[in-house]
Parts: C-alpha cells; sequence; structure tokens
C-alpha cells in the first residue's frame, strides 16, 4: 500500500470516469457503464494510500478477514466495524478497500471526485458498494452519496451507507468474531456430530453438553467450536438479540467445507 500515490481527481470529461488499477498495475480509466459490473474489484488493490502524519489521531489498520483469508485494511473504528460485519454476512463473497476513484465530470460544483469505501462481491454475483460514514456526517455529505448511488445504478451494483451496527447485534458480532480463526475450527471430522447436537434447534448451552458427549472432546474446546460455526453460517443464532448460554441455535444455510 506504501507504494500507491494519492489519486488525482482531475477530470477533463463532461461525464464520470472511473479509475482503477488493473491486474497489469497500470491505471485504467473508464466511462461508467454496465461493462464494470465484470470487473472483480473485490481483488484489487486500493486506489490510494494512506497518508500518515506526526499526531495522526485516527484508529487505522488491517483486520484478517475468514471470507477472504487475507487482510482488509480500515482507516476507523466504524471501517473496522464494517469489515467485521461484511465479514459475518455469509451472502458476502469478497471484499476491498476502495478499490477505484469516481471522478465526476468537470465543472460538478463543488466535488471533484469520491473514493467509496469497500466494493463487496455478493454471492449472487453481484456487486456492492459501501460507504462508511458517522450518522451525524451522513446529512453533509448526502449529495456526494446521491452521485456515487447514481454510479452504482448505471453499472448494476447495489449501494449503501454504513452508519454502524446496532445494539445488541455488534456485541453479538464482535464477540463471535473473535472465534473466527482456524485454531477454533471442529476439524471435519467432528462437524457432523456439531450439526447433529443443534438438530433440532436446542439451547447453546444443551448443544454443547450434546456435542461434548457424541465426540468425547472437553466441552470449552466444543463451547469454541460452536462459535466458530456459527461465525461462519454453518450454525444460526438470532444476532439481534444478547447471546448468551440460553440462545436457541440451529443449523445454518451454509454448507460446511
Amino acid at each position: 500500500m506504501a507504494g500507491r500515490t494519492q489519486p488525482t481527481y482531475l477530470n477533463a470529461a463532461d461525464y464520470t470516469v472511473i479509475s482503477y488499477q488493473g491486474a497489469d498495475g497500470a491505471t485504467s480509466e473508464r466511462a461508467i457503464s454496465a461493462d464494470l459490473a465484470t470487473i472483480p474489484f473485490e481483488d484489487a488493490p486500493p486506489a490510494r494510500s494512506v497518508p500518515s502524519w506526526k499526531g495522526k489521531n485516527v484508529y487505522e489498520g488491517d483486520y484478517w478477514a475468514a471470507t477472504t483469508r487475507g487482510f482488509v485494511h480500515h482507516e476507523s473504528f466504524l471501517e473496522r466495524e464494517y469489515v467485521m460485519a461484511a465479514d459475518a454476512d455469509p451472502s458476502i463473497i469478497g471484499f476491498s478497500w476502495q478499490p477505484f476513484v469516481l471522478k465526476w465530470p468537470k465543472g460538478t460544483k463543488g466535488h471533484r471526485g469520491h473514493v467509496p469505501d469497500y466494493f463487496c462481491r455478493l454471492d449472487s454475483g453481484d456487486g456492492l458498494v459501501v460507504d462508511v460514514k458517522r450518522p451525524d456526517k451522513v446529512e453533509a455529505n448526502a449529495q456526494q452519496f446521491a452521485m456515487t448511488r447514481e454510479v452504482c445504478e448505471q453499472v448494476g451494483w447495489r449501494y449503501e451507507v454504513f452508519t454502524g451496527l446496532p445494539e445488541p447485534r455488534l456485541s453479538t458480532v464482535t464477540f463471535l468474531c473473535g472465534f473466527r480463526q482456524d485454531r477454533y475450527s471442529p476439524g471435519a471430522e467432528n462437524v457432523g456430530p456439531l450439526l447433529d447436537a443443534f438438530t433440532p434447534s436446542t439451547s447453546l448451552e444443551a448443544g454443547v453438553r450434546r456435542a461434548a458427549r457424541a465426540t468425547g472432546r472437553t466441552r470449552p474446546v466444543v463451547h469454541g467450536n460452536v462459535l466458530h460455526l456459527l461465525w461462519h453460517g454453518v450454525l444460526s443464532v438470532d444476532l439481534d438479540a444478547p447471546l448468551d448460554t440460553t440462545s436457541v441455535v440451529s443449523v445454518g444455510k451454509v454448507v460446511p467445507a
């Protein structure tokens, strides 16, 4: 990322242009069209570098995503929250940080261009463009968001502005996020007994007890295995309710790998 320069928003055309780095490393610029829907922006490098300066007071870093099995950048706590939410969403199969620049037509009053925060690839094959913004900043950026939404409609992408997860979903997803990594995986040989333990649906506590008996593993280990499968959607729970030992757990819609 350090090798990327800051994007230029200069656009001599009287139509919107999208700028991105191609597979060959060269920068490409194209007019907005439905053909852009076939470009795998979920795998594209960032269109800009991350500036740094003494005393910079933002939270930025790289989140390891179980979905992509790689790192995805974020420049704030709210962006990290979005990446975590996207990683937990089974309908999102790939995503990237700021892979392109939208350069508005010359003479656009008050705006030169915009770099949307995330691009996601959905399991339907569709694209999703996401801007991340604090709720108190949405109104001030309403025109920019409307222009971005119009571009997405022309391409055939979905568009949304993320302002944060509501409680208790935020707490539930944040907790489960801690079990996303492979060290909590039950292993292929134990997935079947774990699914059987929650068929029919039952409480987290009762299912862990059943699975521990079936696999011969300790309850703390099985508990971690179950939380791992909940994160990956192999098992499911109501994310909009507080998660505890009485939460009802079911077999999910995601087929285990």
